[in-house]
């Protein structure tokens, strides 16, 4: 085995790190710029990107020959393979490429002709960078479309060491997954109203409503379910007043449904008379 080998795997997480790092970097600008007044900045989006870019490329490549993500897995690119020209040419193909193309897509949307020609050179750039990719799959190396123009290749830091999987993770999340679905499946049949009822009728060992009592209603009556201030006032032959929504939605998910204060049950309701 290589002393310097990478493996990979190790090469395509480096990048899914830097994607993430630039990522997180600009929803933390993004929430800084929120606190400004509305459209301050918003036009010079493509120069803070480029900005923060520019930070990034300057901070990891040239200081040391790799990204943050490359850096978080001990990879590094060669640094022969590197010299200043080849250095310039990656921060323009990597930084001053994506600002040109995010300023055209910002500022020159009424120039169709040049939209046509970016569209035309974004569907090359995937079509060039899916091969690569199935380039890199067979030689494991240069996994990027940079890599592969520049002809540059990386190392690692630790030697040859091979890299520890634990699946303890990956199956706490299967078992979780697959529990959220039996949950999913299940609670859809679940009668939450029927069940509510007959937990409150465990728990609450007599009733406490009287026959022949009278509807009070004025203007300080709330609803016995919602708490709310009556609308449509109604009831179900106790003395308690439900707005007709809370009353007929319960009676239609229940068929049980009794009276959440006293238990009363009845399968009609009545408007309140105010006499």
């Amino acid at each position: 085995m290589k002393t310097h080998f990478v493996p990979r795997v190790n090469q395509l997480d480096s990048i899914q790190l830097d994607n993430e790092i630039t990522n997180l970097l600009r929803q933390q600008i993004q929430n800084v710029l929120q606190v400004l007044p509305p459209g301050l900045l918003s036009h010079l989006q493509p120069e803070i990107n480029l900005v923060l870019n520019s930070a990034l490329w300057n901070f990891s490549i040239r200081t040391c020959y790799a990204t943050f993500g490359q850096q978080m897995l001990s990879i590094t690119y060669e640094k022969d393979q590197l010299p200043v020209e080849k250095l310039a040419f990656h921060y323009f193909l990597t930084t001053i490429l994506p600002y040109a193309k995010e300023n055209c897509h910002f500022r020159l949307t009424s120039w169709s002709r040049l939209q046509k020609l970016i569209q035309l050179a974004e569907n090359a750039l995937v079509l060039f960078n899916l091969v690569n990719f199935f380039k890199f799959l067979r030689t494991g190396a240069r996994p990027t479309l940079v890599d592969c123009l520049l002809r540059i290749n990386h190392r690692s830091l630790d030697g040859a060491k091979r890299r520890n999987i634990g699946y303890s993770y990956m199956t706490r999340e299967l078992v979780w997954a697959g529990f959220m679905e039996l949950l999913g499946f299940t609670i859809p049949f679940v009668n939450y109203h029927a069940l509510k009822r007959k937990i409150r009728n465990v728990l609450r060992l007599e009733s406490t409503h009287r026959q022949n009592e009278r509807v009070e209603l004025n203007a300080d009556t709330k609803c016995a379910y919602c708490s709310e201030r009556v609308i449509l006032p109604h009831h179900m032959g106790c003395r308690h007043v439900f707005c007709y929504i809370c009353l007929k939605g319960n009676q239609l998910a229940d068929s049980g449904f009794q009276c959440n204060v006293c238990d009363y049950r009845s399968d009609t309701f009545k408007k309140v008379v105010v006499l």
